[in-house]
């Protein structure tokens, strides 16, 4: 028999936060206001619909939906009256919650419950809402209209209103293990080379693990360090720049953000080698051949992080890559 959509079966890993949430569940002492706090992929998103499908649950057992009543089969539907998810508005530029995606949110939950004695809404990327959004929600959290629970996700906790943080219960999801997410990839079908690469690479993600074998991720390190190396070589000239650029201007900006991360976790390891265990366990025999100084890879670092900020602006991927690929060549010489 199938197992159902939302059962806590399909969770991969978070042994402890799965026993923690299923015994609020179980024992109907699920907070009304809920930070789920993890990086992005790690399962953060699936575990608040598990709890969602539970809540709206006519027959729950022992914290888990049952998959087959009435509220369940909307839930899998994604037509359940009584659920409702905010998610980010992207446009070319940012990522954000806006106020007018609250309001029609407070406007949801103003209603009486349909199906169920209780509504649930996930707002995913809760760190992306405006200040005016932010406020709003506060107020709804603290005094809702109908019987709700708030289940706000994030990366980044720190990011939230303290005054949103106080007057919620925050679960964490930490990061999986390499192994553990190489052991998952082979299972579910990914040779075992791809995998223990994926596993080293997805920084504790098995979602971000999938998105980069989806992607080209191994590949796409690859291409990091060795631009890295032609770059410490003095080896990395105008036509190599001009070409990486022109490739770049074809990527969705996301991968573009992937290879800056590459470059900067290859540039830690670089640094740190003889006081702390590498990301890229892997390439360390090429990391530490690359012929770059301290003080070349600290400003190497300063300047990743001054581009991933410029990312989010408006400006063009190609003009972007070429600024800072030769940046990096002129700060290496």
């Amino acid at each position: 028999m199938e197992t159902y959509k939302f059962s806590w079966a399909n969770l991969f890993g978070h042994a402890s936060t799965v026993k923690q949430l299923r015994t609020t569940l179980a024992e109907e002492n699920f907070p009304h206001a809920v930070i789920f706090s993890g990086d992005e992929g790690i399962g953060k998103r699936l575990a608040a619909q598990i709890c969602a499908a539970a809540l709206l649950c006519e027959h729950p057992v022992d914290g888990e939906p049952c998959g087959t009543c009435d509220g369940c089969r909307l839930m899998a539907a994604g037509t359940h009256p009584d659920f409702n998810v905010v998610e980010p508005e992207e446009t070319k530029a940012t990522r954000n919650i806006k106020i007018g995606q609250i309001r029609e949110l407070q406007s949801q939950v103003a209603l009486s419950p349909l199906n169920s004695s209780r509504r649930v809404a996930i707002i995913d990327g809760a760190e992306l809402m405006l200040t005016a959004a932010a406020n709003s929600l506060l107020k709804t959290i603290e005094e809702p209209p109908s019987p709700t629970i708030f289940i706000l996700l994030t990366a980044n906790r720190s990011s939230l209103l303290m005054t949103i943080r106080s007057r919620c219960t925050t679960v964490n999801f930490n990061k999986l293990s390499a192994d553990e997410i190489r052991d998952e990839l082979i299972r579910t079908g990914t040779d075992e080379a791809t995998a223990q690469n994926l596993s080293i690479i997805a920084g504790g993600s098995f979602g971000r693990a999938l998105n980069l074998k989806d992607s080209g991720g191994v590949e796409l390190r690859e291409q990091a360090l060795s631009t890295l190396e032609k770059i410490s070589r003095n080896q990395f000239t105008s036509e190599d720049i001009f070409t990486l650029s022109a490739q770049v201007d074809k990527w969705p900006r996301d991968k573009f953000a992937d290879f800056l991360t590459h470059v900067q976790k290859l540039l830690r390891d670089a640094c740190l080698s003889d006081v702390a265990t590498p990301l890229n366990p892997d390439l360390s025999e090429r990391v530490s051949q690359l012929q770059l100084s301290e003080s070349k890879i600290f400003s190497l670092i300063e300047t990743g992080v001054t581009f991933r900020k410029r990312l989010k602006s408006n400006a063009g991927l190609r003009l972007l890559a070429e600024a800072y690929l030769f940046r990096l060549r002129e700060l290496s010489r």
